[in-house]
C-alpha cells in the first residue's frame, strides 16, 4: 500500500532555529531498541526500504519480512519514530567491534568489503578493538523522503540551508537527524574511531553539515558505488555545523537516557 509522504513541521521555514528545533522534537522521536519487539521494528524496516524497494541482497533469511544479519547482535539499534501516526520514520544501526569471539569482533565491512580497504593507515586494524565500530543500515522510511532511489532520500540541495544558518526542510532532516543520532551514540558508547560504507556523493553531501568523512578505500560495488569512510567522533562533535548544534545536543540528551543495558557484553 502506497504511504502518503508527510512534511511534518508546523514552524515556517523563516521561524527562529529554537523553534524548528522544538517542533521537531516534539514530532520525532528516537528510541534505543532494546527489547525484541522494537529491534524486529528495525528489522521490518530495513526489509521494506533494502530488499523490497531498492532490491539489496542484504540478510541472512531472504524468505523472512525481516532483514537482519550475524552483527546486529553486537549492535545498537535505533528507531526515528513520528510520534503523531506511531510510525518509524528511520532506523540505523551502530555495530561494536571487540566483542564476542576473536571471529565476532570484525566490523561487517571488514567481511563484505575487505577488498576495499586498501589505505593501511586508516584500516580497522589500525585501531584497539575495543575503540572501533560501525554505522550500518540507514535507511528512511519512504513515507518520510522525498525520492525512492535511494535509502536515504538525500540530495545536494537539500543540505543548503545550512550555509545560511538555518535548517534543512523536514524530508532532509529526519535524513540528517539519523547521522546525529549516530554520531551521539557512538560518543556515548566510548566508540571513537567510526566507519562506514557510503556512495562517495554522500559523504560529500555530509561536508556540509560538518560531519567530514576520510575515504579510506577504494570505490567497489557493494549495493550500488560505495567506499569506505572513517570519522573521529570527537572531532565530529567539534566540526558539527553550528546550526545543527542545538538539535544535536537535544538528541544526545534523550539518548543517553536510554543507553544503560543498550550495549551488548562479551
Amino acid at each position: 500500500m502506497e504511504t502518503r509522504r508527510r512534511e511534518s513541521y508546523s514552524a515556517a521555514a523563516d521561524a527562529p532555529l529554537e523553534v524548528r528545533v522544538r517542533d521537531f522534537l516534539e514530532q520525532y522521536r528516537f528510541i534505543i531498541a532494546k527489547s525484541q519487539a522494537s529491534r524486529y521494528r528495525a528489522y521490518a524496516l530495513r526489509h521494506m526500504v533494502f530488499r523490497e524497494e531498492l532490491k539489496y541482497s542484504l540478510g541472512e533469511n531472504a524468505d523472512l519480512p525481516f532483514e537482519k544479519d550475524f552483527h546486529d547482535r553486537y549492535a545498537i539499534l535505533c528507531l526515528l519514530n513520528h510520534v503523531e501516526s506511531n510510525s518509524d520514520a528511520g532506523c540505523l544501526r551502530v555495530v561494536l567491534a571487540g566483542v564476542g569471539t576473536a571471529e565476532e569482533q570484525r566490523l561487517p565491512l571488514e567481511e563484505s568489503c575487505a577488498h576495499g580497504l586498501t589505505d593501511p593507515q586508516w584500516h580497522p586494524d589500525r585501531f584497539e578493538r575495543a575503540t572501533l565500530c560501525e554505522v550500518s543500515r540507514l535507511a528512511v522510511h519512504p513515507g518520510f523522503r522525498r525520492t525512492r532511489n535511494c535509502a536515504l532520500g538525500l540530495h545536494d540541495k537539500d543540505l543548503q540551508p545550512l550555509a545560511e544558518d538555518k535548517l534543512p526542510t523536514p524530508s532532509p532532516l529526519v535524513t540528517l537527524s539519523l547521522f546525529l543520532a549516530a554520531t551521539a551514540i557512538v560518543g556515548l558508547a566510548d566508540r571513537r574511531h567510526v566507519f562506514a560504507m557510503m556512495e562517495p556523493r554522500f559523504a560529500r553531501l555530509l561536508k556540509i553539515s560538518g560531519l567530514q568523512f576520510r575515504q579510506v578505500g577504494d570505490v567497489i560495488d557493494y549495493c550500488g558505488p560505495r567506499a569506505a569512510y572513517y570519522i573521529d567522533q570527537n572531532q565530529a562533535e567539534r566540526d558539527l555545523q553550528p546550526t545543527l548544534l542545538p538539535l544535536y545536543e537535544h538528541i544526545k540528551s534523550s539518548l543517553a537516557t536510554q543507553m544503560e543495558s543498550a550495549l551488548p557484553t562479551s
